[in-house]
């Protein structure tokens, strides 16, 4: 059973505007799950519309930034899957 406060960053992520459609992810359910590892820390896994969408390393940022947003969230790592170059768009996305 997801915690509150992955629900509520779960639901601020569903009101996220993607950049090519102009669709809120909601409705497209590109984000795939919203888990809360401990207090504070959130993972949250995305999959781009496209396997080769140019755009998701900044549909990733906007994630981590709306998902830091959210009362009570202190850390997140985004993990994107489904894209030809998952493994540099989560490094992009996580660096600090």
């Amino acid at each position: 059973m997801p915690s509150e406060l992955s629900r509520r960053v779960e639901a601020k992520l569903n009101e996220l505007v993607d950049e090519e459609t102009k669709r809120k992810f909601g409705e497209l359910n590109i984000v795939t799950e919203v888990s809360e590892m401990a207090t504070g820390t959130v993972r949250i896994r995305f999959q781009p519309l496209s396997a080769y969408s140019p755009i998701a390393v900044n549909i990733g940022r906007d994630i981590k930034a709306a998902a830091l947003s959210v009362d009570g969230v202190q850390t997140v790592t985004v993990e994107c899957s489904g894209h030809m170059m998952d493994e540099l768009v989560n490094k992009l996305v996580n660096q600090d």
